[in-house]
This record gives structure tokens, C-alpha cells and sequence, in this order.
């Protein structure tokens, strides 16, 4: 019975997320251009086991110039997402099992897509765990702070200079493997020009897949040489 109630409640928790239709709320001028090239995301992560049955998680933004926000599944899980809105105000909802109760790392993502860095007004983020028997767990998972894909020193532009950073992590960490698992809670020093700084690991993963590869800078490659409009989440 008590996780019969807990279903039901999370469910209600994230329609309140998505209460509203987003038809005729909200103009065609206010929504992301086809062709935007700016993407924003937010990771929903747990660092150690913690025994989580079912995560409530939304993204809501200011919706002028952006898309609504989507959600990725980025472990084994079943997932019912959801979106709605209200004038001046998308929301983006999900609820996520996760086949392993004691997963580590990524759960799921939110993205969204914007017409220029400046565009972005996130209003909240919705963060709820709950264990099998229907409890609440405390700080099970991370809401790590949304970001602009690409722009790995957070100057608010994704250029060749965060290219050259994603390349020497890439080339420096994949010497004995083609790849390796993204730590959602470590960070990634690179040494360019004889300066070394420290980056978070997450946001070296470009195509959001868990593991920092070539596919991350060749997909990068791509985003600067205007072969790929936009990093798809």
C-alpha cells in the first residue's frame, strides 16, 4: 500500500512540473530558432548506492528564445517524461526507475536548446528520491549545476579555446583505452601552454553517452567546422 501512495504521489509531483498544455501559451517568437546552436543541460546523478527506486526530476526555464526542456535516460531504467508550460515559463518532468536500486553515476539528463548563451534563465529544478518501501531519501541524487554544453571553462561561449581543453583531457586520459567512464564528481586536470587547471569531468562529455572519447572531439570537430547545428543533448 505505502508504495502504491508513493507511486501516486510522485506522479502528481511531476504533473505539477507540467501542469499546463504548452499550446497557445506562448508565442512563436518566444520558442528556440530550428537552427539554434546553444545547448543547455542539467545532470541528475548519485555518488554512492542508495538503495533509489524511483527519482522525480525536472528542469523549468524562462521559455524566450529556448526550446522546452527534454529529458535523456542515461542508465537502465524505465522513464515517463513529460513537458508543459505557462506564458513567459517551460517545465520538462520524468519519472525514472532505475533497473539497479544501487546505480552510481548518471541517471538522467534534462537539455535545452537556446538561441544565443545569454538566453538561459533556469527558474527550477525539481530533485526528489524515494526507496522501495515509499520513503523519501535525503540527498540521494545530485542535481549538478546546468551548463552550457561545450564551454568547458565557463566563459559563456563554446570556441576553440574549450576545443583545445577537450582535446589534451581526451588525449592525456585515453592512452591505454579508447575511452573512460565519466566521473559525474571528479574533476579533470589538462596542462595547455605549461598552465594546468582543474575542469569538471562532466561537462568534457560532449555527446552526454557517460564516457569521455574521441566521439566527444570529433563531435566537437563538427560543432565549430558548422557540420553539426547543435549538440543534440
Amino acid at each position: 500500500m505505502k508504495k502504491t501512495i508513493r507511486k501516486i504521489t510522485a506522479s502528481i509531483t511531476a504533473a505539477v512540473l507540467c501542469a499546463l498544455p504548452l499550446a497557445n501559451t506562448l508565442s512563436a517568437s518566444a520558442v528556440a530558432n530550428a537552427n539554434a546552436r546553444y545547448t543547455y543541460r542539467t545532470v541528475f546523478a548519485v555518488q554512492s548506492a542508495k538503495n533509489i527506486d524511483l527519482l522525480v526530476a525536472g528542469v523549468a526555464c524562462k521559455s524566450a528564445n529556448t526550446s522546452a526542456p527534454a529529458v535523456n535516460k542515461l542508465t537502465s531504467g524505465t522513464i515517463t517524461g513529460s513537458g508543459g508550460g505557462a506564458p513567459g515559463l517551460y517545465a520538462g518532468g520524468a519519472n525514472f526507475y532505475p533497473t539497479n536500486h544501487n546505480v552510481t553515476g548518471a541517471l538522467i539528463s534534462f537539455h535545452t536548446y537556446c538561441n544565443s548563451p545569454s538566453d538561459y534563465k533556469e527558474v527550477s529544478i525539481t530533485n526528489f528520491a524515494y526507496a522501495p518501501n515509499g520513503n523519501a531519501i535525503s540527498n540521494a541524487v545530485k542535481a549538478l549545476p546546468t551548463f552550457l554544453v561545450g564551454d568547458i571553462n565557463a566563459d559563456s561561449k563554446v570556441n576553440e579555446a574549450d576545443y583545445q581543453i577537450l582535446y589534451r583531457a581526451v588525449e592525456d586520459n585515453t592512452v591505454s583505452t579508447s575511452r573512460y567512464k565519466v566521473n559525474y564528481f571528479a574533476r579533470t586536470r589538462v596542462t595547455l601552454g605549461g598552465t594546468t587547471r582543474s575542469y569538471n569531468t562532466y561537462k568534457l562529455d560532449i555527446n552526454n553517452d557517460g564516457y569521455l572519447s574521441d566521439s566527444d572531439v570529433e563531435m566537437f570537430n563538427k560543432y565549430l567546422s558548422g557540420n553539426l547545428t547543435k549538440f543534440a543533448k
